[in-house]
């Protein structure tokens, strides 16, 4: 955890990911970032970057406002970065959502020439997906003869990168001999304070990523994100093995197709509310906090502390 010794928490979190990126002093680290996956060149990048706070529209009325991960315009490119710390059925289809979204939030607001602005979406996924690449680039494209749509229309596709984080991690553990880019990369994934100034000195860019990260780890509001990280996936496990063996099979198989979260959600929808309670029961039982619970069954807080009476 965050008190251990020389443990900090690593950008694969979402706060951390967001706090460290978006900060000033990292502009040379975003900079080597983006221009090391895309392409893009460095002097077109510097000083042009300019972060968008954009908020995206609601589907329905019972959903909760999503804020992307972060946004930035670059001249007459839009650039989504997406950090996906855990892999789950669904998870792309999601990121795909956050695209068409950027592109509506975009036009609604006025930006006449939104159509000569180019969509560039980088995940950062800290697990194995694909193959052995760190970067992986995907396109609309033919399959017969294999043509690129974007080389022949304007600026109408969005780019998808995908970059292994997990890969990284894997080299560095292994001994392997990694270049400047690579460090910066292994940089998201490392929780060990020793190991993040190994990895960054004599680089400027990534000493001031690294000093971030400490920083960011040591304030007292964060301190908390492992546990809470920990507790929800603990949760989400709890609540899909209570829908599997206790009748929840149809909205869970419904959900599946739709993602882990969503499948959750109707798997407590479609169950009966003694089966709530029962979930309710156990996670009170495994010191998990009222507000969490709340959170996650959909029961009331006096629901749930009327169980800790009757118990």
């Amino acid at each position: 955890m965050v008190e251990e010794k020389n443990k900090v928490i690593p950008m694969t979190y979402d706060v951390v990911f967001k706090s460290v990126l978006q900060d000033k002093e990292s502009e040379g680290y975003l900079i080597d970032l983006i221009n090391g996956i895309t392409g893009i060149k460095k002097e077109y990048l510097k000083g042009n970057i300019v972060f968008k706070n954009t908020e995206l529209k609601k589907d329905e009325k019972n959903e909760k406002k999503k804020a992307t991960d972060l946004i930035i315009e670059v001249k007459e490119n839009i650039i989504n970065l997406e950090m996906n710390k855990n892999y789950y059925n669904g998870l792309f289809e999601k990121n795909d959502r956050y695209i068409d979204k950027i592109k509506d939030g975009l036009v609604s607001k006025g930006d006449k020439y939104i159509k000569q602005k180019k969509l560039i979406q980088i995940n950062f996924d800290d697990f194995e997906r694909f193959d052995e690449r760190i970067v992986i680039k995907f396109r609309m494209m033919d399959e017969e003869r294999g043509l690129i749509r974007s080389d022949y229309v304007y600026n109408t596709d969005v780019e998808i990168y995908h970059i292994n984080l997990k890969r990284i991690n894997k080299m560095y553990y292994n001994n392997n001999k990694l270049n400047k880019f690579e460090k910066e990369l292994l940089l998201m994934t490392l929780d060990d304070e020793e190991e993040l100034t190994k990895t960054s000195k004599g680089c400027k860019e990534m000493e001031k990523v690294a000093e971030k990260i400490s920083r960011v780890s040591r304030e007292e509001e964060l301190q908390g994100i492992y546990d809470v990280e920990e507790q929800e996936k603990f949760i989400r496990d709890r609540i899909r093995a209570h829908a599997a063996t206790e009748g929840f099979e149809k909205g869970i198989e419904k959900g599946i197709k739709q993602g882990i979260e969503q499948g959750i959600e109707q798997g407590i929808e479609r169950g009966k509310r003694t089966k709530q309670t029962e979930i309710a029961k156990n996670l009170l039982a495994s010191g998990v906090s009222i507000d969490i619970i709340e959170k996650s069954t959909g029961l009331k807080h006096d629901e749930i502390t009327n169980e800790i009476d009757n118990n």
